[in-house]
Order: structure tokens, then C-alpha cells, then sequence
């Protein structure tokens, strides 16, 4: 490469038409033999970038940016100008260098880098990704077919256009269009091409193609032992050369990888899937014609698949201070197999979500982190990156996002195309980002025992169940918040609290244990004993978990009597993990795994409070009892339009269906369990809501933005 990178260097102005305001300051670009323009490379294990008439590496820590706002899929395109400019100032201050995108975004979203970067101490750098077409992929299993290749072929024709300024794409369902006036590539650090290989897909395209191993093009090629689906891909590589190169300019390629399908031995693997097919960027190789070199882009979470729970040699792994790291140890080993080019993890975190969907090792669980977990486990995840020798780590993710799902809850989410209408803490897809998007205009309710924030509830619904005590409700996009005022408080030594839930006609209206009725059946079962015993518990006949495990699957026990309503049993509110695994090497049985999202946890939600807990779900004040439940924990399939999920065994369907509710009914029982045990049982009191189409959201930098700012400005500090 050196031979060819002969020329001297340039300086220009960098002219963006179509933007106006201050003049533009001048930009580096460095200017091959052959007049092709660079302002980053990869040398060696780096990826370098040109300024200041030099080359200089940095390890690049960044985040990648989702395309959404709460109301809105992804194919909607919602950010704004404004919200790009607004989001690209908090990542500059949070010290990030990189912003990653998925896809072809809006003019407004490379209009708004640009201004952002004229006047910013420190420019952000983009990495451009190209979205594959996914669904032909997966649905087709052949990435030779001509209509998928020519397909992906056009996408990467589109993301050099919009990232170099070139003209109108025209509307397509899903894709951005618009006219793309502004020239970005100085600011384009790298691109990475696809997204995560389904594993069959890639195995069935080399079963099907095995003449078609080998590539060789002007700027990629592939060597002895590539498969076919990886010829297919230095094709792609191909055709995104040729094209950037017809404008003067080279960046340098990846494609997106994963740990499903890497090219590392997984033989405890439990699941045949997530060690079935190998793509090896490794067998795919720049030519002397691509000066700005090729880098390994890789997908890695601590808790997924499996082999990074249980494969002995990554559990076994001491990191430099002494203490095992499973993560670091899948990274070491990943990053020397990628000896000679850069490696980049392009996805990594944890969600500061109330939910959870696995567990993994150390602790860095799919979700059930306070925000300052959050923050600590990525601080350590960038650590790790760092230590193995990788050029960067981009964190997933910026913001939270509402349309997210995950497995073990978007069978609950009904109707699926409503999910970005509301917040769904138990989902934690849509929590992980740095920056809290929370429902409403600014946040309803601050669970603390003060009761301030009521006061200023418009459309609170209050009810005195005396002369001096009360109940009041409310309700956001997120959450059911209640509180209970008693003159005197309770005492937790004597006092059990019991709040019931009637959603729909059936329900329990006795349940075992409590000498006394409801005067409507319940769905859910709230319990305070005290500070640190509390619980929401469902009617066994509404319950989803033993239903969908137990009855259906046959993976829980099951019993029952379980299906028969107004039963009095009351079952803990949980979420499935895993299933029971099989590791093959150790011949080791991994039980069914679940998690108790129905233990309430009490603490402080005001985010200025040394006390704050992002987890929290109520609050013992001396006489104000607060608490917030999120909307599925009571049942809702959707809030925005009163859905809930049906009695399932009254429908005899294997799976979940939605149905309206009426509304909410709520009854509040408390027991004296003195030496005379008494039981006062307040009349029901009802509370509805108007649903929605246009959900109000407002953001907050989490506890988890400011320990990730505060690491990476040790680590930029001399930069």
C-alpha cells in the first residue's frame, strides 16, 4: 500500500451545498499517487485517521444511533434535524468519537452531522452501515439469487450517493429518500456492510453453491478455503469499492459478523444454530488497488449464545487485574484469529431495562440493571475491548427505543405494530441506551414519599376513603402510579397492605391466606409487608408463564387446577430466561431458567437524589405510600388502546390473544396482624384513561451517560 500512497499532501475547503451559516473550517484529507482522497485507513491492527498533515491511530469508542422516536417505527425515519443536533452535542460531550448508523438515514441526519462537525471541538466520526436485504436472505436461504444480489448491490449503490451528497432517492416503503445535497465523506471513517448472518441462510447458500468459493475483483478477493457465501460477500465488498472509488475517495470496509457465525470452535454450544456456519472475514482479503484497507466488525454481548455462559476456557480467563472475565477471554481469543487488520466490536451493553430475557456471567444479565450497573458493566465491557488489542468498541446503544421486542415478551405485545406506542419496561430491547427516552412530557410521578408531584396531576383521579385517607391514581405511556395516603402510616411489623386488580370480567375474589373477599374478581394481587417484602402476583388462570411453560410446552411443572378460575391461587409474575440446555462436551443438564419480575423493589426514582434506584418500584414515605407498576405487569398487551391478553385456557389456542378492557378496578385491604388481627377492606374504586396515538415522550441522560463520560474522558484525556 505504501508504494502507491506517494503523493503529498492536500489541504482543501470542504464545500457542503446546500447548507448555509458560518464558513466552513478547512479539512484534512490525505491524496495517493493515483489522487485518491483519504482521511482514514487501516494500518496494521489500527484504523488511523489524517490530521493536521498526519496519520494517527486511536482506540475509537462510540455508540450506535437507532433511526426511531417513541409513535414511530424504524422505516418512519421521526428523528429530526433538531434531534440529530441535539444528540450529537450530548455524544460529543460524552466523549464518544464514533456514531455508528444501521442504514441509509434522511438527508437531515447528514445535514445535521455536518453542521454539527463545522463547529465542534471534537468532529464525530460516522460509520456508514448498509443494510442487507435481511427478510429475502432468511425467507430465500440463497444469497447467489440474482434478485437478493442485485438488491444489496443497489442499497450499497445508495449509501455512497447519500453519504457523498449525490442526488434524490426516490421514496421506497421502509427507505429513506429525499435529496441528499451534502458531501459527509470527510467525516466517514469506515463502513460496514450487512447485519447479522442467519445461520441457515449462510449454510444453505454453500450447500447449494459449491462451485462458487472463489472471488477475485480489482479491489477484493478472497483466498484458499473461503466458502461460497463468503465469495458472495467480497462481491458486495466489490461493488461498494468500485462505486466509492468512482468518487475520488476510499474509506475503509468491513462486514457486520457475530458470535453465532465467527469462525472460533464453540463445542459446548448448547444450541445447534449458534454453531452451525462460519463467515471468516479472514478469507476475504483487500487488494493493492483498495488503499484504505479491511477491518473485522463483530456483534458481541456478554450473556449470548450460550458458549459465553459455559465454555470452560472463556469462564477460565484472568484478566489483567486479576479477576475472570469470560467476556475479555471470547475477545482475546477473537482478536487472534484477526491478527493483521483491525478488529472493531460494533455492538456491545447491557439495558438498564425492569425486565430481563437471560442471564450471563459475572453478573451481565439481558437486562434488570439499575442505570448504574448499566453504566459500570459498559465501562468494563470497554475495558475489555481495550485490553485485547481491538481499534474500538461501538456501544449499543444511544437512546432507548420503543419499538423494540424480545423473545420472552412480544408474545404479550398485541397488537405488534402498536409496540412503539408505549414504554414496556419488562422488554429490554428498549433500554439500552445512554439516553433515557420516558414517557411524557416530563416525568409524571417521582416515587420519594414527598407527594409534591401529585399536586401539579391535572387529570389525577382521587378518591378518600375517609375523612383523612386517600387514594390516588394516575397513569403515563409507562406506568400505572398510585399512592395511598394514611395519617400515621402504616406499621410494617403489624401491617400487611394488599391492593387487588380487576382488568376483566373473571378473576379471583378471595385469594388463599386472606380472611376476606374482593367485591370483584382479580387479575393481579399487589402485597406489602414491608419495605423489603413485597410482591404482584397473578390469578393462576390468567397467568402467562405456568400457561405458556407448563400447560403448553411441558418445559415447568404444571398443575391443573391451575387452569380453574376463582380458585384463590395467586402464582408469582415471571419471565421465562431459557429453556433447559444441553451443554454436548460437558454432558451437563442446564435447568429451565426463570426470573420473579413480580418482587417489587422499594426505593427513590428522582434521578437528582443520591438515593436514586432506576429500578425502583414503590416508596414508604412516613404516611404516603407511592408505587408504579408498568403497564404489562398489570396485564396489557397495549395501554394506548385498553388491550390486555385473554384468559388463556378459555380460548383453548396455543398462543396469546388481545381483548378490550373496560378499565381498571382497584381494591385496597389491609391487615392488622396484631394480637386481634383486623382487616379493613376499602370499597373498589375505579380508573380509565383515553387512549392514545401520539405518545409524549422527554429525555434524560441515565446514571449510566455520566460513568461512561467520565471514562472516556480518562481515556481521551492526552488526545
Amino acid at each position: 500500500m505504501r508504494r502507491l500512497v506517494t503523493a503529498g499532501l492536500c489541504l482543501m475547503l470542504v464545500l457542503f451545498s446546500g447548507c448555509s451559516g458560518k464558513p466552513r473550517p478547512e479539512q484534512d484529507f490525505y491524496q495517493a499517487g493515483n489522487g485518491i482522497k483519504m482521511v482514514s485507513r487501516v494500518q496494521g491492527d489500527d484504523i488511523e485517521f489524517y490530521s493536521h498533515g498526519t496519520w494517527q491511530k486511536r482506540f475509537w469508542a462510540g455508540v450506535n444511533l437507532g433511526a426511531t422516536t417513541p409513535g414511530h417505527h424504524p422505516g418512519e425515519f421521526s428523528p429530526t434535524y433538531q434531534d440529530y443536533r441535539r444528540w450529537f452535542t450530548d455524544i460529543e460531550e460524552l466523549g464518544a468519537k464514533v456514531v455508528r448508523v444501521y442504514t441509509i438515514l434522511p438527508p437531515d441526519f447528514y445535514r445535521a452531522l455536518a453542521d454539527h462537525n463545522r463547529t465542534a471541538k471534537n468532529k464525530l466520526w460516522l460509520i456508514q452501515g448498509i443494510w442487507s436485504p435481511e427478510e429475502e436472505l432468511i425467507s430465500q436461504k440463497n444469497a447467489f439469487l440474482p434478485s437478493i444480489t442485485r438488491k444489496f448491490h443497489r442499497e450499497i449503490s445508495l449509501a455512497v450517493r447519500a453519504v457523498y451528497g449525490q442526488g434524490v432517492i426516490s421514496p421506497s416503503p421502509g427507505k429513506a429518500s429525499g435529496k441528499f445535497i451534502v458531501n459527509v465523506a470527510p467525516y466517514l471513517l469506515g463502513w460496514m456492510v450487512g447485519s447479522e448472518w442467519y445461520p441457515y441462510m449462510v449454510k444453505e447458500t454453500d450447500r447449494l453453491n459449491p462451485g462458487k468459493s472463489a472471488f477475485h475483483g480489482k479491489y477484493f478477493s478472497t483466498v484458499p478455503g473461503a466458502s461460497p457465501f463468503e465469495a458472495w460477500l467480497a462481491a458486495c465488498l466489490e461493488e461498494l469499492a468500485r462505486t466509492e472509488t468512482v468518487m475520488g475517495w476510499q474509506h475503509p470496509i468491513a462486514f457486520v459478523n457475530w458470535v453465532t457465525t465467527d469462525p472460533l470452535p464453540h463445542p459446548d454450544e448448547p444450541l445447534e444454530q449458534e454453531d452451525l456456519a462460519t463467515v471468516d472475514p479472514q478469507h476475504i482479503r483487500p487488494t493493492g488497488e483498495w488503499l484504505a484497507g479491511y477491518y473485522a466488525a463483530y456483534h458481541v454481548y456478554p450473556y449470548y449464545p450460550d458458549s459465553l455462559r459455559f465454555q470452560q476456557d472463556y469462564q477460565k480467563y484472568i484478566n489483567q487485574y486479576g479477576r475472570p472475565d469470560p467476556f475479555e477471554g471470547y475477545l482475546r481469543q477473537l482478536k487472534q484469529h484477526h491478527a493483521g487488520i483491525p478488529l472493531v466490536i460494533a455492538e456491545f451493553g447491557v439495558p438498564s431495562s425492569r425486565g430481563m430475557a437471560h442471564r450471563g456471567p459475572l453478573g451481565r444479565n439481558q437486562g434488570m440493571h439499575t442505570e448504574k450497573e448499566q453504566g459500570e458493566m459498559d465501562v468494563a465491557m470497554f475495558k475489555a475491548i481495550k485490553n485485547v488489542g481491538a481499534a474500538g468498541g461501538i456501544l449499543f446503544e444511544w437512546h432507548d427505543e420503543w419499538f423494540k421486542f424480545t423473545w420472552n415478551t412480544w408474545d404479550l405485545e398485541i397488537p405488534g405494530d402498536r409496540r412503539p406506542m408505549w414504554m414496556n419496561r419488562l422488554t429490554n430491547e428498549e433500554n439500552f441506551g445512554l439516553l433515557a427516552v420516558e414517557p411524557g412530557e416530563k416525568m409524571r410521578v417521582v416515587l420519594d414519599g414527598r407527594g409534591n408531584d401529585w399536586n401539579e396531576i391535572d387529570d389525577l383521579y382521587e378518591h378518600r376513603f375517609d375523612d383523612r385517607s386517600k387514594i390516588m391514581i394516575t397513569n403515563d405511556e409507562g406506568y400505572l402510579y398510585i399512592s395511598l395516603f394514611k395519617p400515621g402510616g402504616w406499621d410494617w411489623n403489624k401491617d400487611d397492605l394488599y391492593i387487588g386488580f380487576d382488568t376483566l370480567p373473571g378473576g379471583n375474589r378471595f385469594a388463599s391466606g386472606i380472611p376476606a373477599r374482593f367485591d370483584q374478581g382479580l387479575e393481579f394481587l399487589l402485597k406489602i409487608s414491608d419495605k423489603d417484602h413485597a410482591t404482584l402476583e397473578v390469578a393462576s388462570a390468567y397467568d402467562q408463564h405456568t400457561f405458556l411453560y407448563g400447560q403448553q410446552k411441558k418445559m415447568i411443572p404444571w398443575k391443573e387446577e391451575w387452569s380453574r378460575e376463582e380458585n384463590g391461587i395467586f402464582l408469582p409474575w415471571k419471565l421465562c430466561l431459557s429453556r433447559e440446555l444441553f451443554l454436548p462436551v460437558s454432558q451437563q443438564r442446564i435447568p429451565f431458567e426463570d426470573i420473579e419480575v413480580g418482587r417489587l423493589r422499594h426505593g427513590n426514582t428522582d434521578p437528582e437524589s443520591e438515593e436514586y434506584d432506576s429500578l425502583a418500584d414503590f416508596y414508604a414515605g412516613p404516611e404516603l405510600l407511592e408505587i408504579r407498576i408498568p403497564w404489562m405487569m398489570l396485564g396489557f398487551t397495549d395501554p394506548s388502546s385498553h388491550q390486555v391478553w385473554a384468559y388463556p385456557y378459555r380460548s383453548r389456542l396455543p398462543y396469546f390473544t388481545s381483548t378490550t378492557s373496560p378499565g381498571l378496578n382497584l381494591q385496597v385491604l389491609q391487615v392488622n396482624q396484631a394480637e386481634r388481627p383486623t382487616i379493613r377492606v376499602e370499597p373498589p374504586v375505579s380508573y380509565n384513561w383515553c387512549n392514545w396515538d401520539h405518545p409524549t415522550s422527554h429525555e434524560r441522560k441515565k446514571q449510566s451517560y455520566h460513568i461512561v463520560k467520565s471514562y472516556l474522558g480518562g481515556l481521551y484525556r492526552n488526545q
